[in-house]
Order: structure tokens, then C-alpha cells, then sequence
């Protein structure tokens, strides 16, 4: 029954309906606004992603290919949106991948277990523009260094070096509060 109503509103929404573009975008756009903010580093910069985001969306709709993949396709609208953001209004600067050359990255899973996905998410914001993108992307969405060079144009050694960077931070920040709370 689901299904059907998405592939319902779907095609209405393409065809310019009102009605079915408002009930899509209230089921869609909650998830979308989520991934805006977890690439922003201000609540201006998220809802400047989402809006592009957003339109682009519904501009492309008539490109979605499986309907039942809605979510996954709007949620990389927005990654590649945040990507634009990014490269368009705040001029990226990455650490040189020679600062990094043979980066050993250490087990930090027993830090990571002690906490839940909110304070994670938190500290992710918290990062640095830079590393920020890489983790997101690496850690979360799941791309590989290869991509992630290829969709910011930097080196592969580039990629791993912030995102080395970035869960350095991570860490420290983490065992940072572990004290506080210990």
C-alpha cells in the first residue's frame, strides 16, 4: 500500500501537482534537512543546503529511476549539494596529503562504543569544514578515498589525511568528555 502511494505521489508530483509535491515533501523533506545539517557547520548553512536541495529534487524527480530508492536518491541530492555549497561559498582548503604520507590509523572502537549517535553527530559538526566533508562521506555515507578525491577534487592521499585528522579530533574530544564525566 506504501508503494503504490509513493509511486502515486511520484508521478502526480511530476506532473506539477500541488497537493502530491506538498505531501511528498513533508514525507522526504524531514530526512533531507537531517543530512543538511550533519555537512553544515551553522543552522544558516543547513537550511541554505536543504532549500538548494530541495529544488533540486524536484527538479530531477522525473530522473528517478526506482521509487522505492526515494530516500537514498534524496539524501545524495543533498550530499552533492552540501559538496556544492562548500566549494562555491566557503573556498576548501585541504590539509596536503604529504603531512600524512603513512598514516596509521589506530583502534578507536572502544571510545566510539561509549557514546550514542547524537554526541558523534555532535562532535562531527564540530569539525572543521574540511575533515567534516571527508568523514561524512567516508564514515557515513560510504564512499570510498577514490571517490571522495574524484567529488572534491583532491588527492587520495588528501582524503585520508583529513580524515585522519578528523577522527583524531574526534578522539580527543571524546576521551575530553569521558574525563569531564569520569
Amino acid at each position: 500500500m506504501l508503494k503504490v502511494r509513493i509511486h502515486k505521489l511520484i508521478n502526480k508530483s511530476i506532473k506539477g501537482d500541488a497537493k502530491a509535491r506538498k505531501t511528498l515533501y513533508g514525507q522526504i523533506a524531514p530526512m533531507m534537512l537531517s543530512v543538511a545539517y550533519r555537512y553544515a557547520s551553522s543552522a544558516s548553512d543547513a537550511e541554505d543546503i536543504f532549500q538548494d536541495s530541495v529544488l533540486n529534487f524536484f527538479e530531477k524527480l522525473h530522473q528517478l529511476r526506482d521509487a522505492d530508492k526515494i530516500g537514498g536518491w534524496a539524501k545524495q541530492i543533498v550530499v552533492h549539494e552540501a559538496i556544492r555549497y562548500y566549494k562555491k561559498h566557503k573556498k576548501l582548503s585541504f590539509v596536503d596529503d604529504a603531512t600524512n604520507k603513512d598514516v596509521a590509523i589506530e583502534d578507536e572502537s572502544s571510545i566510539y562504543g561509549q557514546i550514542n549517535i547524537n554526541e558523534v553527530l555532535k562532535v562531527i559538526q564540530q569539525l572543521p569544514e574540511k575533515m567534516r566533508l571527508v568523514i561524512n562521506l567516508y564514515a557515513i555515507e560510504g564512499y570510498k578515498h577514490e571517490e571522495i578525491a574524484e567529488m572534491l577534487g583532491i588527492s587520495v592521499g588528501t582524503s585520508k589525511s583529513n580524515l585522519h585528522d578528523a577522527r583524531k579530533r574526534m578522539k580527543r574530544f571524546m576521551q575530553e568528555e569521558q574525563r569531564k564525566l569520569g
